[in-house]
């Protein structure tokens, strides 16, 4: 049984092996995952009395809680942050929206207030309600650069687990489980989605709702609302949660003061953004995105119940749902928090299919609910089912969820990215932008907006756009124009030429002709 149990070490060391490095070409843990828990079955019905005495097993049994907490926002973040910045050096981010949200943030530390040219030139609270942003433009005195939005992202995102832990600690009190859904957060594979789709707002409200929560149940008032207006200020949606949490307090926890208070502040605030401060802020004097409020719903109510039939919605529920082993299904006292932004994904248009897609950021208030209410439904499974084992057993069954959804692993992520700023030499063509002036307007590629975004003026260039004719620089790589296919030369030189007759001239050109930063500086005097 010794030599069985030092090779079990050995496999469990392999296996981790595959989170660091692909080893073998293996980038997909499902199958490896599905043959080590079938070993670790074996071994323990081949001698259940001395399963307990494992190396692996005692390890495990010795962890400190807030070691395992602090060790799993470590990773967390080092992974989260390192693949965001690769991506970013990869040229794989864009202008929507770390471009976006880095010229807002760095104008404001500037003095113009979330001013950006790439929405149209307006404030960006004409856009949507997101004045927490403000919140981040001091450490952009310190440090402006892109890098901070998506370290921060990354780091609040990694932090959740601290709220998280404590709603699971009041609730299960059992370490295993506890360390269970730890880890199933570190897995998230739809957290993922939200921290590698550029910088949103939206990374704020996943700590902020598992607070809030945590605030709620503990009848922390002061604590609750002061999270409560933190997350209104994350996005004028949030007031969908906001009044989840009221119906959720109004119910099952019959607090019929602070649930009508709730509501009503969602009301309020909902109004507030959509109806004032947006259309005051914009040219249109509207909020622009009411048409991704389920207007198809709205004008055919009774298209509800296709929502469910729909391929992608049903895979999109399956990804959703199915990292926690369905668990959430199973506490219908807090479906109201998750059905809510879950509905309103689900229930845009087919032109939104961001919505309901796991690698969008639109998940962001629906995973703290899933894990929440999973917690809940684990300890209603623990006071039905009083067995010894069933401890270990939901907690297996809950990590086993989460590694066979996990799917890449984020080395694999994180290696490809690296290969992509090797073979495209990525860090080579961002030095050549060194060669434009700081402070001088620029019109350039999509994938290189959030690389040169540090300025009043900069624009994504289009060749059919007028904008992108209105900036004293262009720089343009062939190689990222998507629409025009790289052999398609003639096409290019049209596009060229049209370049040409706005009065630009060439003052760089890379040695493959691909890279060119050209000027007009007779554009200066229109901005």
């Amino acid at each position: 049984m010794k030599i069985i149990d030092r090779l079990l070490v050995i496999l469990v060391l392999l296996y981790l092996s595959l989170f660091i490095y692909p080893f073998a070409g293996i980038t997909n843990i499902a199958g490896p995952t599905v043959g080590l828990f079938f070993i670790i079955f074996l071994r323990y019905f081949a001698e259940k009395h001395s399963f307990l005495e494992n190396s692996i097993v005692m390890r495990v049994r010795g962890i400190r809680e807030h070691s395992f907490v602090f060790v799993s926002i470590a990773v967390l973040f080092l992974a989260l942050s390192s693949i965001s910045i690769a991506r970013h050096l990869a040229l794989a981010s864009g202008s929507s929206d770390l471009g976006i949200f880095d010229q807002a943030i760095w104008n404001t530390a500037q003095g113009d207030i979330l001013f950006s040219s790439l929405k149209g030139n307006i404030n960006l609270l004409g856009d949507h309600f997101e004045p927490i942003l403000l919140l981040i433009a001091p450490i952009y005195k310190i440090w402006p650069n892109p890098a901070v939005l998506l370290l921060l992202q990354s780091f609040l995102l990694a932090t959740a687990v601290i709220p998280l832990y404590l709603i699971a600690k009041l609730k299960l009190k059992e370490r295993l489980l506890v360390f269970a859904f730890i880890i199933a957060y570190v897995l998230s594979k739809p957290l993922r989605g939200v921290a590698f789709s550029d910088f949103h707002p939206e990374c704020f409200m996943v700590p902020l709702l598992f607070w809030a929560y945590y605030f709620l149940v503990q009848k922390r008032n002061v604590f609750l609302f002061g999270s409560l207006l933190l997350l209104l200020a994350c996005k004028e949606d949030t007031a969908f949660l906001v009044g989840g949490l009221g119906i959720f307090a109004l119910f099952p926890l019959k607090r019929f003061k602070l649930g009508f208070g709730l509501i009503i502040l969602s009301i309020f605030a909902w109004v507030l953004s959509t109806m004032v401060i947006i259309p005051y802020f914009n040219a249109q004097h509207v909020y622009p995105y009411m048409n991704r409020l389920a207007e198809n719903i709205m004008c055919n109510p009774l298209s509800l119940g296709n929502l469910f039939l729909d391929k992608a919605r049903v895979a999109y529920l399956l990804k959703m749902f199915g990292p926690l082993g369905f668990l959430s299904l199973f506490s219908p006292q807090h479906y109201i928090l998750f059905a809510i932004p879950l509905l309103k994904n689900l229930a845009a248009s087919d032109s939104f299919s961001g919505f309901y897609n796991i690698t969008s950021h639109y998940t962001a208030g629906i995973i703290p609910f899933l894990y929440i209410s999973a917690i809940y439904a684990a300890g209603w499974i623990l006071e039905k089912i009083r067995l010894q084992k069933i401890v270990a057993f939901m907690a297996f069954f809950i990590i086993l969820s989460s590694l066979l959804f996990y799917g890449k692993t984020d080395s694999h992520k994180f290696a490809r990215f690296m290969a992509e700023i090797r073979n495209k030499c990525t860090l080579q063509k961002l030095a050549y932008l060194k060669q434009v002036p700081a402070g001088v307007s620029v019109s350039t590629n999509f994938n290189l907006v959030p690389h040169l975004s540090q300025r009043k003026y900069i624009f994504e260039w289009s060749p059919q756009a007028e904008p992108s004719y209105a900036a004293e620089y262009i720089v343009l790589d062939k190689t990222l124009l998507e629409y025009i296919p790289q052999m398609d030369d003639v096409k290019m030189n049209m596009y060229l030429n049209t370049v040409y007759t706005h009065g630009y001239s060439e003052i760089f050109s890379s040695e493959d002709k691909t890279f060119l930063i050209l000027r007009n500086p007779i554009n200066k005097l229109k901005l």
